[in-house]
């Protein structure tokens, strides 16, 4: 072999030992950026996940404890949530929070209170449930919470809409309503007079829905979930539905997806009640017992007859029994069974049904509604017929002429118990339907 075919050859060695090094490198990152980008769709398919530490978030200020006459201890406190990005600009999100505890050494149950839209941390409900043994947190709802009150918050969620998933749904502001109020359990875990397996979750309206979001995502560490109004299935008739529907297709699909509870709640196995309207605006049954539909666990259920996101009706305050039943083995609710319902020969319609755990009934009725009279559900108007019992259950009886038409209806039950804490209660069965 002469010198110039050896050069020649090793030039081609040469090259061909630079290329494979080069494939070898693009190789190299092109996994790289697949790697990146599983880890990424993985990592991204629920923004909450980062965030599901179970670790008590960082305490940016402490405002001190205060004991009141009776022993509670009433700590407030404010707590960095995330860094969120702004119309100006990423800004770390500071939630104030209070924690109440009862006195004594405990262990103790405990509940995470959410107040409704324009809310703020409800102290005296803390106060409230810590003299009635609970450890009680309460907390600036971000993106729920009234601003003028919530002056250790530090972001103006009014600047950041709730009805929004661009890019992802992390950037709505109930995303942060969410992530705080998971936060605020975690939180309220740490203590060291809580027991840590009887910890539950309670809020009206948005706090309702914060409520039943957190159920959902943290199913395995709560005991129960107390929700007044709040539901999902916003598309099934609720307040918001019309600004879901302007929002555009993917869009609405990552918002469903990842802050309509209607999407989770196949994830609730523990108890949760819902105590709300017949004619409520904010979430309608429809959207409630579709909702329901899917919860794994015991339900329990309240329609206030012929409320408007209010519930007037006797013994609708629910929270107390129910958390009691499982939180400190109280008494159980009455529950309503129902039993087979028929057109009688007459042209009327006879529903049977059964109760459950009831101490002392003392009102026994069925709610009814025709939707071919007001097809707006808000606007309906629920009439009722006593039930008569023969001593092992109960039956009503609508008239044929109304009969005769279709007709939504349910069983609403008052029940005298003060051993739940409460001199009467009142549970309803869901509402169904006659066509």
């Amino acid at each position: 072999m002469n010198e110039n075919t050896f050069d020649k050859r090793n030039q081609t060695t040469t090259k061909y030992n630079m290329l494979k090094l080069a494939l070898s490198k693009v190789k190299i990152s092109v996994t790289a950026v697949l790697l990146l980008f599983t880890s990424f769709h993985t990592f991204g398919q629920d923004p909450f996940l980062p965030f599901l530490t179970g670790k008590a978030p960082v305490i940016s200020e402490d405002l001190g404890t205060e004991t009141t006459p009776e022993g509670l201890k009433i700590h407030k406190l404010v707590f960095k949530s995330r860094t969120v990005e702004t119309p100006e600009g990423p800004k770390v999100s500071l939630v104030y929070a209070v924690i109440v505890h009862p006195a004594g050494k405990g262990p103790f149950p405990a509940i995470v209170r959410l107040h409704g839209g324009g809310g703020n941390a409800d102290i005296p409900a803390a106060i409230g449930s810590a003299k009635d043994g609970y450890v009680s947190l309460v907390l600036d709802i971000p993106g729920v919470a009234g601003k003028a009150k919530s002056l250790k918050n530090t972001i103006s969620w009014e600047k950041i809409p709730k009805i929004a998933a661009k890019p992802t749904a992390s950037n709505s502001a109930l995303f942060d309503a969410v992530l705080a109020s998971i936060q605020s359990f975690y939180l309220l875990r740490a203590q060291p007079d809580v027991d840590k397996q009887k910890i539950a979750i309670a809020g009206a309206s948005w706090g309702g829905y914060t409520a039943t979001m957190v159920a959902s995502i943290l199913d395995k560490d709560i005991a129960g979930t107390y929700s007044a109004y709040g539901s999902g299935n916003f598309l099934k008739g609720a307040y918001e539905k019309s600004h879901i529907e302007k929002l555009p297709d993917a869009e609405r699909a990552e918002w469903i997806k990842y802050l309509d509870p209607g999407s989770r709640a196949k994830n609730i196995t523990k108890p949760y009640l819902i105590a709300t309207a017949s004619n409520d605006r904010h979430w309608s049954w429809m959207a409630v017992q579709a909702t329901l539909a899917d919860v794994k666990g015991p339900v329990y259920t309240f329609y206030s007859p012929n409320d408007n996101h209010a519930m007037k009706y006797q013994g609708s305050s629910l929270m107390t029994p129910f958390l009691n039943h499982y939180l400190k083995g109280g008494p159980d609710l009455p529950k309503v069974i129902l039993g087979k319902s028929e057109k009688l020969k007459d042209g009327s319609f006879q529903i049977n049904y059964t109760v459950a755990a009831a101490a002392k009934l003392v009102g026994a009725k069925v709610f009814y509604t025709s939707p071919a009279d007001q097809p707006v559900w808000t606007e309906r108007i629920w009439s009722s017929v006593d039930a008569i019992t023969n001593g092992k259950g109960y039956r009503a009886t609508i008239p044929a002429a109304l009969a005769s038409k279709p007709l939504d209806w349910y069983v609403l039950v008052t029940d005298n118990n003060p051993k739940l804490g409460k001199d009467t209660v009142s549970v309803s069965s869901l509402i169904q339907q006659l066509k």
